[in-house]
């Protein structure tokens, strides 16, 4: 017992007296703030990849519901439009307007009432104020003269407007006293075959039954959605009283703000945020206009609080880890206090590993990449020619672990509607492939993701394709899409052609493989180049785009681009383009490694085994004439990675060999670490779950992380039942520095 108090009592002194001591002192200051600035730096860049994750999930939200909204106005204008011929030629028999209008409500859904105000005294022998009215019911439709004493439509402003002007519009939102309900109407002039006004007819919309449409799924449980009119008066929200005065706060903040009206009104996205003073809680609004003739504005609102509750549990941890890096300080401080040349060695290494581990985690996207991207081992060029101002199709690609994803799609239908699924879909393939290399799984969450609130029933055709660089394997999912043809042989790749996307949200995708030849062409395009037609009408088709194609063998991407753009305008001559014409040019150049030395080391998944290892890894950088530095941390890196293989690859103590192989070709160092064990990928992070939120989903561990900071390009394949992990790492420029 009491040795052990001396103990404690003399290693508590070596501390004091380290602290007495300014080096010593100025060690662990150093490195307590160095630990809490490596906390704040992870903290600050993952709130702003989860802010930038909620803009994106906010902007996909009020697209969704912008189109919702937009098909309700235009579907319950046409229902009205397309009966006014019918009223005019029954203006002489007012009995039959019932029926009319009966049939009218029957194919909108969203109509609650449908009615016509005639001009005082119109017909002889009915009232002076007649105003037949078709109401929908839960019993069915009911029949109401609405019009007398209790209601004089000739007073309300909207019924002159349209009287007078001749106009057709929205009017709204107001109470109507009549059915007691927030009501917006959509009325119209109905002129007699002499050409006078003579009724205005219209449409009523319930504001609560749209209120509940908009706030259908939305992307948080507390957040919640709104329409505004052009003047910023409340058409629909949530239905919840309790919600009232959240949606007025939220209203106050938009009308308020010192935006311009031109500025809001160009259909931009605007952000803005406010603090709610009875809640405690900051929020979060984004609102836009939504596109056309009414120039509504649609908003959603996130508390912060939600948003953000998975980084306040990753505060937590971070200051949990802080705490135990700095007591693990404390101690190797005590330790070492009597030597104090050790003590500050000791102290200038930690400094360095620290520094060495600092890690940027800042994801950058973009709509579509840039047009040309050329590597040592791939060239790329991609084109978009819509046949309106925005187009449908899509393409997009980018390099990850060494594997090229790519991916190019045709969406229904031409114009706003499909450029704007266009872009959500070219954001769910970025979302999706960022953490998944596997083709089929990527379609499957991109469909499920579609599928959801796709009134509209537009569907997307879409090839999305994984290319490894090193071995030209090439893993892809056809979902309805043209197949690829290859260049020079002209063959097209063999691909299942599964149901679009968008179709149903259960459709089960497969993932199809074949082997890319160096110096070969994959030609991708949409059933626009197919589809070109010229001033007879007839079709650029297949012939034409193989005999074009193999005069282009030994050609660039851009080149081979350029040559069936000029052959498809020549054929269609003045022809007006009638599909939107997008291609992309792949040419697979695997760069030649020639080994110079190979040594390999087998080991067992042991983690003592690790001291044999280093001492394996040290011989080969000795060889090559690495210098200490560069040897320290690829020696990091292969163990690193060799440790993860030990954890996941071989589970549950089974016991198993691991073989790493050192290659060299003078230039760059190729380490292949190869196992027999179950599936590990340890180049991808969690597995994507499509029912979590980006917030909720786990960020990769930090063992990977180092890894891609010490290496020059990491991959990884599974073949024949083993696991294959490449590491690269570019050593001699530096040497000779």
């Amino acid at each position: 017992m009491n040795n052990k108090t001396n103990t404690q009592k003399d290693w508590w002194q070596r501390i004091k007296r380290s602290a007495k001591n300014p080096a010593g002192l100025t060690v662990i200051i150093v490195a307590a703030l160095l630990l809490e600035l490596l906390s704040a730096v992870q903290y600050y860049y993952t709130h702003e990849l989860i802010e930038d994750e909620l803009e994106k999930h906010a902007e996909m939200e009020l697209t969704r519901k912008a189109i919702i909204t937009r098909d309700i106005i235009d579907y319950s204008e046409r229902s009205v439009k397309g009966h006014i011929m019918e009223i005019k030629k029954n203006l002489v028999n007012p009995d039959s307007l019932a029926g009319i209008m009966a049939w009218a409500l029957k194919f909108s859904p969203h109509v609650l009432g449908y009615g016509i105000a005639f001009n005082p005294g119109y017909y002889s022998d009915r009232d002076s104020l007649f105003e037949p009215y078709a109401l929908r019911t839960d019993s069915g439709i009911q029949f109401l003269q609405i019009a007398g004493e209790r209601f004089d439509y000739t007073k309300d402003g909207f019924f002159r407007y349209i009287h007078e002007k001749k106009t057709n519009s929205w009017v709204g939102p107001y109470d109507d006293a009549y059915l007691k309900q927030k009501l917006i109407t959509y009325a119209l002039p109905i002129y007699d075959f002499t050409g006078d006004t003579v009724a205005v007819c219209g449409i009523d919309i319930s504001c609560y039954n749209l209120g509940d449409t908009l706030n259908k799924h939305n992307i948080y449980p507390s957040s919640f959605d709104f329409l505004l009119s052009e003047e910023g008066k409340l058409i629909a929200g949530p239905n919840d009283p309790h919600m009232k005065r959240k949606v007025d706060n939220a209203i106050r903040v938009i009308n308020d703000s010192t935006i311009s009206k031109n500025w809001i009104i160009d259909g931009k996205i605007r952000t803005a945020y406010y603090y709610d003073e009875e809640e405690g809680q900051d929020l979060s609004l984004f609102f836009a206009t939504i596109a056309g003739e009414t120039p509504w504005q649609i908003a959603v609102v996130c508390y912060d609080s939600e948003v953000y509750s998975s980084l306040k549990q990753l505060r937590i941890r971070l200051l949990l880890f802080s705490l135990l890096a700095f007591g693990i300080l404390l101690f190797i401080v005590g330790c070492f206090a009597r030597n104090e040349d050790k003590l500050k060695q000791k102290t200038i290494q930690e400094q360095r590993i620290a520094g060495e581990l600092r890690v940027a985690n800042q994801i950058q996207q973009s709509m579509l990449p840039h047009h040309h991207l050329q590597q040592d081992n791939v060239d790329i060029y991609g084109s978009l020619v819509p046949a309106r101002e925005v187009g449908g199709d899509l393409f997009d690609y980018f390099v990850r672990d060494e594997k090229l994803f790519f991916c190019i799609g045709d969406v229904s239908g031409k114009g706003a509607a499909s450029a704007m699924l266009m872009g959500v879909i070219h954001s769910l393939f970025r979302a999706f492939s960022v953490h998944e290399m596997n083709p089929s799984r990527i379609m499957q969450a991109i469909n499920e993701a579609a599928c959801q609130g796709n009134e509209t029933n537009m569907f997307v055709t879409l090839f999305i394709g994984v290319l490894d660089l090193p071995t030209g394997r090439l893993r892809y999912c056809n979902a309805g899409h043209d197949a690829p043809i290859i260049i020079p042989t002209l063959e097209t790749i063999p691909a299942n052609p599964h149901l679009p996307v968008g179709v149903f949200e259960d459709t089960m995708y497969k993932t199809e493989e074949t082997k890319i030849l160096p110096n070969c062409t994959i030609f991708l395009y949409t059933d626009g180049l197919t589809e070109a037609k010229n001033m007879d009408r007839k079709l650029f088709g297949m012939e034409r785009i193989e005999k074009i194609l193999a005069t282009c063998n030994d050609m660039q991407p851009k080149q081979i681009l350029g040559i069936v753009r000029e052959g498809v305008q020549r054929f269609v001559g003045y022809a007006e383009q009638s599909d939107d014409l997008t291609m992309l040019a792949i040419r697979y150049t695997p760069k030649q490694f020639v080994s110079t030395l190979t040594e390999t080391y087998m080991l067992k998944n042991d983690i003592h085994e690790l001291t044999n290892l280093n001492r394996f890894q040290k011989s080969v950088y000795a060889k090559l004439n690495i210098d200490t530095s560069m040897a320290r941390k690829l020696q990091l890196a292969v163990e690193e990675a060799v440790v993860n293989v030990i954890d996941y690859a071989y589970p549950n103590d089974i016991e198993g060999s691991i073989e790493v192989r050192m290659m060299s070709d003078g230039q760059s160092l190729k380490i292949v670490i190869i196992d027999s064990g179950v599936f590990f990928d340890p180049t991808a992070k969690e597995k994507t779950d499509t029912t979590l939120s980006a917030e909720e989903r786990q960020i990769g561990g930090l063992g990977l992380l180092l890894v891609r900071e010490l290496m020059d390009s990491i991959n990884y394949e599974r073949e024949e039942g083993k696991n294959i992990l490449t590491l690269i790492k570019k050593y001699n420029n530096e040497n000779n520095n």
